[in-house]
């Protein structure tokens, strides 16, 4: 899997039509990368570190289930609690 082809992964899943609550949190994904899905979005570069398809699906449902359960938004901003995250994949790898 290319580096195009998980960029295309992460943004039909987060454009995928919203089934529950924490599918509505996929837009503030999208407005956190600026809506930008190109090679040229630095922000995207953790990406590569995934193998395929389904794992980058499993970080969005994790991203999503996490802002449902600990995201408190008198304490923090949705963009750095969505940021925390990227950071941590960069730090797995």
């Amino acid at each position: 899997m290319n580096y195009k082809d998980k960029i295309r992964t992460l943004k039909t899943y987060l454009y995928q039509a919203e089934d529950n609550y924490r599918d509505s949190f996929k837009t503030d994904i999208c407005l956190f990368f600026n809506d930008d899905f190109t090679v040229e979005n630095p922000m995207l570069i953790f990406l590569k570190e995934f193998d395929n398809r389904s794992e980058i699906k499993e970080w969005v449902d994790l991203v999503t289930r996490q802002i449902v359960l600990k995201f408190d938004e008198e304490y923090e901003e949705i963009g750095n609690f969505i940021g925390e995250f990227i950071e941590l994949k960069n730090i797995e790898s």
